[in-house]
């Protein structure tokens, strides 16, 4: 119950990024998509790529962190 418990609050984080950094962080996260393929697929550079998954981890982990791990 647990699990699934965590997978509504991780989809709840992923619903607050903004679409375009959510898209991306599914592909690379859970599509397992490589950078190349990510970049040529959205027209992004490999450092642009870079800026958004940071920020989409830092986004999702104090979400998390609000939600989830803190009692």
């Amino acid at each position: 119950m647990k699990l699934l418990e965590f997978f509504k609050v991780l989809q709840m984080c992923l619903d607050r990024l903004p679409a375009k950094t959510a898209r991306i962080f599914m592909m690379r996260e859970f599509v397992e998509l490589d950078t190349e393929e990510i970049c040529e697929s959205l027209e992004l550079s490999v450092s642009n790529l870079h800026v958004i998954l940071h920020r989409a981890r830092l986004r999702l982990r104090e979400c998390m962190e609000n939600n989830w791990f803190i009692e």
